[in-house]
């Protein structure tokens, strides 16, 4: 069994899953988002392409990205 945590939200009782609560998942699409504007605006550009140090560091930036929305995903349970 899930446990489970009330809270009060406009006079009503209200229960929600302890574990996610939108957040979680809110948190994973934008991260999803993130990953894919700046690949496409940042990492797949002629900048990136035209200068090795801003590609460096783009492909940096998209591999954190891409780790955090691994770390996320990682947060919910079966």
């Amino acid at each position: 069994m899930k446990s489970s945590h009330r809270e009060v939200q406009e006079g009503e009782l209200v229960t929600r899953d302890e574990y996610n609560d939108g957040y979680t998942h809110e948190a994973l699409h934008t991260t999803h988002v993130l990953m894919e504007t700046f690949g496409q605006h940042v990492v797949d550009t002629r900048c990136a392409d035209e200068f090795p140090d801003v590609k460096n560091a783009a492909d940096k930036a998209h591999q954190a990205l891409f780790d955090l929305y691994q770390l996320i995903g990682s947060k919910f349970k079966d």
